[in-house]
């Protein structure tokens, strides 16, 4: 469970980064807005139930809030 998890996230917190590279417009910010809660859900919820503790440390380290820096 925990590896469907974390390839969830990982893959979430790449088309995010993605996304915020190539915003160019309102929609496509408050879709990154929309990522942003999705990663921090997952990453409080598999804290919550002691998952995180399974992820690499680069997961359980990561602020979701990186992803709306200098938009």
């Amino acid at each position: 469970m925990e590896y469907y998890l974390e390839d969830t996230i990982n893959q979430l917190i790449e088309e995010g980064f993605e996304l915020k590279k190539n915003a160019q417009n309102e929609f496509e910010k408050g879709k990154l807005f929309g990522y942003y809660e999705v990663i921090s859900k997952l990453l409080n919820q598999a804290e919550a139930f002691g998952i995180s503790s399974k992820f690499p440390r680069e997961l359980r380290e990561f602020n979701a809030e990186s992803l709306l820096d200098k938009m």
